[in-house]
């Protein structure tokens, strides 16, 4: 096959590349594509999609129409995929296959004969299953643009409860079997699964820290329903949603976009939202994003009857004009070898603990800690401060950080433990005061006690500093530090430490039982208060500096090597207009509009913006 994968990226025969296209269903057809067969359609919209400078289609097999009876693969089907697939190599298109689709758009298409059974443990869904991979990796075999096979698009929504019951090996087990017969039939063709947000934020077993047998983490979500509250389509913290998904993947795995749009918007505000996430996730190191969807829908079958405003979704009207979006998504093709950055190794780490997704349904465990994550994230971001998620053992570098665990196993306190001996600086902040206080040994200090009031504890001062904090939002409870060979950094209104420095090793700890992380779920928390100058002020005691002094919060600063070179990336989340004074140029400016975003070269870089 001509696609792999190397150090985090796709290549086509050894050069990068980067997939960008979309998800595709014909506008009249809908999601009986492969029943109401109109090849003219197929092909002439492979067209479009080409001319529009677009690489990349993903095509939606529906497990009912290639596999009516569970004994056979219907051969028409098959004959009609492997059109398809030619059709869109002569186009010049890759294609993203998705298998096992039976959820769509919130409803079962449901092949008949599966009568409610467990499609991950039932032996003869299982041999069925794995007779259906089998010949579509035949099929597609001697095509040499099959990007990957998805083993299903959000499958685990077939039958949720029974997902849950699963154990992570369960799952692993299930996609290691489907994966390996693919590739027994088309070795070396790349396999992946496609997750919403769930597979990230949630404690399901399925997910993207789950997926040792497949090539690539697909991920996606959209800001209506994500795990966390996002104020807007315009916000700063949605637009910064599926880059950070993309960035967790990436931590695991190559990660792919296989979804990105958005839902109950203008097309102005589509567009918008389009632009800068896409411009942020490539530059972060996904490996492509593929957009929903590529043309409104005129079907008025199923799925559309029950959710008809699905069919409002695309990039081009009914008629076939294009929609803003896709004037926007033109230009993030044209500037994707720019965009898609080689990064170096980041001077500060946001850890990913063993259980930051959570897991356990006992009275002990309590929720993931990916929300206090996402929330580090966007502070470091509106920091300025580049960083690197990581999971396992930590290499060495200047600044750790930690946000708000929930459940600190010994595995991690031991990481974090070397990290500082080594001469690196942990922040870690509270986020159970059971399961993820590390002990005093490693914060020189002790808990006192819980109080459920947190009366005296309503802001943290440092420096002449103050940042607000609400509790209600919270899942830590308020407690009172006493320090005993640490140095108390920060206080709260009640004189009670509320951050601290201990010397461990060759290094430190800055530990905090404030709920810095964990306000979230309040809308303006993250902009209400400088939370930005917090994290530098912490950065800065470990020696790390932010990329550029004097840039808006609000605009998000990634520097790296792009296919022609040195490129830095400024992309403004805001919802607002940002004006960039160009340092060394009085006089001299940019403005970049809300969520419009550029590219600067090394040629265009004295006087930067900033």
């Amino acid at each position: 096959m001509a696609f792999t994968v190397h150090q985090g990226r796709v290549l086509r025969d050894g050069v990068p590349f980067t997939a960008l296209g979309v998800n595709y269903h014909p506008s009249q057809a809908g999601c009986r594509l492969w029943s109401e067969w109109n090849p003219q359609v197929v092909k002439e919209d492979f067209r479009r999609m080409a001319a529009d400078g677009l690489n990349t289609v993903r095509l939606f097999l529906f497990w009912r129409d290639f596999m009516p009876r569970p004994d056979d693969v219907d051969e028409e089907a098959l004959a009609r995929l492997e059109w398809a697939v030619a059709a869109a190599d002569e186009a010049g298109l890759a294609c993203v296959l998705s298998l096992l689709t039976i959820w769509m758009n919130g409803q079962l298409l449901e092949v008949p004969w599966r009568a409610g059974r467990s499609p991950w443990r039932d032996p003869e869904l299982l041999r069925a299953e794995e007779m259906y991979v089998r010949a579509v990796a035949r099929v597609v075999r001697p095509h040499d643009n099959v990007l990957a096979l998805d083993l299903g698009d959000e499958l685990w929504n077939i039958d949720m409860a029974e997902a849950r019951r699963l154990s992570r090996d369960d799952v692993a087990v299930w996609q290691r079997r489907l994966a390996d017969a693919i590739r027994q039939e088309a070795p070396g063709i790349l396999v992946t699964q496609a997750d919403d947000a769930s597979g990230v934020f949630g404690p399901e077993p399925y997910g993207s820290d789950n997926g040792a047998a497949l090539d690539l983490v697909g991920v996606h979500g959209f800001p209506p329903w994500a795990p966390v509250p996002i104020p807007s389509t315009m916000s700063y913290e949605a637009t910064n949603l599926v880059p950070f998904l993309a960035r967790f993947a990436s931590a695991h795995g190559t990660a792919m976009v296989d979804e990105l749009g958005s839902y109950g918007v203008d097309e102005r505000t589509a567009a918008a939202y389009l632009g800068a996430t896409a411009a942020s996730l490539l530059a972060g190191g996904a490996a492509g994003a593929l957009v929903w969807c590529w043309q409104d829908l005129a079907s008025r079958d199923e799925p559309y009857r029950e959710r008809p405003q699905e069919r409002r979704a695309g990039l081009h009207h009914l008629d076939g004009t294009p929609k803003p979006a896709m004037h926007t998504l033109r230009k993030v093709v044209r500037a994707a070898d720019d965009l898609a950055l080689r990064r170096a190794p980041a001077s500060t780490l946001l850890y990913l603990p063993e259980r930051v997704r959570g897991r356990g349904h006992s009275y002990l465990d309590g929720p993931g800690s990916v929300p206090a994550t996402f929330q580090a994230y966007l502070m470091l971001k509106r920091a300025h401060l580049d960083f690197d998620l990581v999971t396992g053992e930590p290499p060495e570098r200047a600044y750790l950080v930690c946000p708000a665990p929930t459940r600190l196993t010994l595995t991690d306190i031991e990481r974090l433990t070397a990290f500082a001996d080594r001469g690196g600086t942990v922040y870690l902040s509270l986020g159970d005061h059971l399961h993820a206080f590390p002990g005093p040994e490693f914060v020189g200090a002790e808990l006192v006690d819980y109080e459920l009031d947190p009366v005296g504890k309503s802001a943290l001062r440092w420096d002449g500093g103050t940042w607000p904090l609400d509790w209600t939002t919270a899942t830590v409870r308020p407690t009172t530090l006493r320090a005993t060979t640490a140095r108390v950094l920060a206080t709260y209104p009640d004189n009670s430490p509320a951050l601290l420095e201990h010397r461990v090793g060759a290094g430190k700890v800055l530990f905090s039982n404030a709920p810095t992380e964990q306000q979230s779920a309040r809308p303006g928390a993250l902009t209400g208060a400088p939370w930005e100058e917090f994290h530098r002020r912490l950065a800065r005691r470990a020696g790390v500096a932010p990329l550029l002094d004097g840039l808006p919060p609000d605009v998000e600063i990634v520097s790296g090597t792009g296919r022609g070179g040195p490129r830095t990336v400024l992309i403004n989340h805001g919802r607002h207009p940002v004006r960039l004074e160009h340092g060394d140029e009085p006089g001299r400016s940019t403005e970049l509009a809300a969520k419009e975003w550029t590219v600067i070269a090394p040629e265009e870089a004295e006087g930067a913006p900033r």
